[in-house]
């Protein structure tokens, strides 16, 4: 029943899925274009100058925003086709405990996401070594991981807002998600947040739970 689940999830976000991948390839390219310009036109040493004494980040700015990106529209592919005429009644009318239904859907979106994010990261520190020093990588992941871990709490709370039934407590949810999301993406040096990653984390492992909460409101019958 749980791979008949996992298969149901893959129908429907697969095609998004491969969209992400293809966006997560174009932007790594052009990481790699724009640093090998900027090795051109500045030399080596402006630019480890810039890094080292300026903060210059190893990455243009927008790939910030691919992992909330990438996280918001799995949740949306994922959950959206749930709620459309209460489809998600007859799932949650499986031989199974509603708990297990709902984690095994999290779980699958979980795990596209962490195979994007990783494959992404590691490409990038890769393939930035023929460029900065471990030192500059190093710095890359500490400034790098907030985002990451700001898309997998894009998801849940996409998830959350999706399932929620009542369409006053949705707004009042966006607006939650909007206030914590806000704490992953604050302009700061690289290693500021070193000392919040444990809250940063600890808040997405809380995230994982929100959805859960609207699913029973669901069940219930929450009228909007």
């Amino acid at each position: 029943m749980l791979q008949a689940l996992f298969y149901k999830e893959w129908i429907k976000t697969r095609r998004i899925t491969w969209l992400m991948a293809l966006l997560m390839i174009a932007l790594t390219v052009y990481a790699f274009i724009h640093t090998g310009q900027s090795f051109r036109m500045g030399g080596a040493v402006q630019v480890w100058s810039n890094v080292i004494l300026k903060d210059m980040p190893l990455l243009p700015s927008f790939i910030q925003w691919f992992p909330l990106l990438a996280g918001s529209l799995l949740g949306w592919t994922q959950f959206i086709p749930e709620m459309t005429d209460r489809r998600l009644k007859l799932t949650l009318h499986l031989p199974l405990p509603e708990s297990k239904i709902l984690s095994s859907m999290l779980l699958h979106g979980t795990i596209v996401l962490l195979s994007l994010f990783i494959c992404m990261y590691l490409v990038l520190a890769i393939g930035l070594r023929s460029y900065y020093a471990d030192e500059m990588i190093a710095a890359m992941t500490r400034r790098i991981i907030p985002w990451l871990l700001g898309g997998m709490l894009g998801y849940y709370f996409t998830c959350w807002v999706c399932l929620e039934p009542v369409w006053r407590q949705r707004v009042l949810n966006t607006l939650c998600a909007i206030g914590g999301l806000s704490l992953y993406y604050l302009s700061a040096k690289a290693g500021a947040y070193s000392p919040f990653l444990p809250y940063l984390l600890f808040l997405v492992v809380a995230g994982f739970t929100f959805p859960f909460y609207s699913t029973a409101r669901f069940k219930e019958g929450a009228q909007s």
